[in-house]
């Protein structure tokens, strides 16, 4: 039962052909698909989504880049929309200082208090990190015993901070379709993670694998993405596929299936 655990499927260019993206899904072996909102308006959105179509589940958050957009009282809102039963996670949230750093002390706040969130709820927290692992790991780190549980999702860091995630209980690392270009040279750090702590993703519509760069990325394309991880770590796909599904059903779906 595969599973892409991070893949934005409300934009309108995607909704125009939502249901053809998710037969493509179906016909690669891909069951569930985790859309992650970044803001109060796609949570709805989401949820929305979720209850049209049984393989969608909703992730509830704010995302680091829309922070600025956001008010405090947004996560209030978000929070009582936890409870409903498609919701399997919190986020996504994070820091981002590849777009703008203006507002990093806001976005950290906002980071620690859906982080709060989703401890109360029993519920993993979807983590986005770009250009910011280190001050993300940071603020994850200081939770620590408090049954924080989650995903790095699109993992683009290095060694030492891999190793700093691995040190955390319950946190998982997916990789997304850049591992596929000419220019990845960060095998090393795919071929330390453990297959015990390895999530599958697409980050759809962003990120498309080869051979399918120029295109928008979809649920479907994540096959590519573990068939280079596969190739990376010389382990069989079938088995691949496997780890990373029990893999998301031990994070995401033990607490309501």
């Amino acid at each position: 039962m595969l599973t892409d655990t991070h893949a934005h499927l409300y934009y309108p260019e995607i909704l125009d052909i939502l249901d053809e993206i998710l037969n493509r899904a179906k016909d690669t072996g891909i069951e569930r698909i985790i859309v992650p909102a970044v803001d109060l308006a796609s949570s709805l959105k989401v949820l929305e989504l979720s209850e049209k179509y049984e393989m969608i589940y909703a992730a509830l958050g704010v995302h680091p880049g829309d922070v600025s957009k956001s008010k405090p009282d947004d996560i209030d809102k978000i929070e009582k929309l936890l409870t409903h039963e498609k919701v399997v996670a919190v986020g996504e949230t994070g820091l981002d200082y590849y777009w703008d750093t203006s507002f990093v002390k806001e976005q950290k706040e906002f980071f620690s208090l859906q982080i709060e969130m989703a401890i109360s709820h029993n519920l993993p927290v979807v983590i986005h990190t770009r250009d910011s692992t280190s001050d993300a790991i940071s603020i994850v780190e200081s939770f620590s015993g408090k049954n924080l549980k989650g995903q790095f999702h699109c993992f683009t860091g290095n060694e030492t901070e891999l190793d700093k995630i691995l040190n955390i209980e319950n946190m998982f690392i997916s990789y997304c379709g850049n591992i596929t270009y000419k220019n990845f040279s960060n095998t090393e750090v795919i071929l330390k993670t453990p297959p015990d702590r390895l999530l599958s993703e697409t980050d759809s519509p962003f990120l498309p694998p080869v051979p399918y760069r120029g295109k928008k990325n979809e649920p479907s394309f994540m096959l590519k993405t573990l068939e280079k991880i596969s190739e990376f770590t010389s382990t069989g796909i079938d088995d691949l596929k496997e780890t990373v599904s029990l893999n998301a059903q031990e994070l995401f779906f033990q607490k309501k299936f």
